[in-house]
């Protein structure tokens, strides 16, 4: 398969979109009409999708590749395959697969003598719009020992819980943080912080923070070592009060159990979906 000629494909349709998303704000801007903006929006999906097909394989046969690449969907052969039967890492590495992507969080806490955590989570759900409630899962570590964060949140019932841009230095130090240390040590480092008085602080670095307060703790059942945690969402941190450009941010995301990335591009393929008020 010519590699160089998808590459170049890959970044013209990359560029189309990137244009399209650029003509679309301008006319957005000039009042231009609605028919108008609707043609470009149009043209902005059909590009982009073409650039994930791409992305993806689907059309690798139009750049001479040799090996043919299926669709997978369970119309076809299937294997059943029992989770009880697999080990801790290969069950998390399938579930990882599947249930993915997902954001990357990190989650700021502080203990009652004032040592500041953080740490990553990508166990976090929004179960709830009204109340504002967030669901997360606290699990022990290998030694049994509940983990900081949920201690720190069984003291001062406050946690904030930043989201990301897709940066290497951040990427690094959160591998840093997920490394075990005593708890009378932050895994802080030098990382510049935002301060609000009352709340746990939010990394300088993040595109939003929320500021929650824990609300109920759920033991999970099957003799997992992990509970259940809700935290109900009191304040939201924003350098922007217009929404649709958090929603074109690029975020960091667990891919796979073992792969960060980033899964919100411009250049991605994406559908608004219709629904009922």
């Amino acid at each position: 398969m010519d590699e160089d000629a998808k590459e170049h494909v890959l970044h013209f349709l990359r560029r189309c979109v990137s244009y399209a998303d650029e003509s679309i704000q301008r006319k957005m801007e000039r009042g231009e009409s609605d028919d108008v903006i609707a043609q470009w929006k149009v043209y902005r999906e059909f590009t982009a999708y073409a650039a994930s097909e791409v992305q993806r394989g689907d059309l690798n046969d139009w750049f001479g590749a040799t090996e043919e690449m299926p669709n997978l969907d369970l119309s076809g052969d299937l294997h059943q395959l029992n989770p009880s039967s697999f080990d801790h890492k290969e069950r998390s590495a399938w579930l990882g697969a599947i249930v993915a992507p997902r954001p990357l969080c990190l989650v700021s806490t502080v203990s009652k003598d004032g040592i500041r955590n953080i740490a990553p989570m990508s166990s976090v759900s929004v179960v709830s719009n009204s109340p504002p409630l967030i669901g997360m899962s606290l699990s022990k570590n290998r030694e049994g020992r509940i983990r900081d964060t949920l201690q720190n949140l069984i003291e001062t019932e406050k946690a904030t819980l930043s989201i990301l841009p897709p940066h290497m230095d951040i990427v690094r130090w959160i591998e840093a943080s997920a490394q075990p240390l005593a708890s009378n040590q932050s895994e802080w480092m030098d990382h510049a912080a935002v301060t609000s008085e009352g709340w746990p602080d939010a990394p300088a670095v993040s595109l939003v923070a929320l500021q929650t307060t824990l609300v109920a703790r759920h033991p999970l059942p099957e003799g997992s070592v992990a509970e259940w945690i809700v935290l109900r969402v009191d304040g939201i941190l924003s350098p922007t009060l217009n929404l649709e450009h958090i929603e074109k941010e690029a975020i960091l995301t667990m891919l796979t159990d073992t792969e960060i990335g980033d899964a919100r591009t411009l250049d991605t393929w994406h559908h608004k979906l219709e629904r009922p008020d």
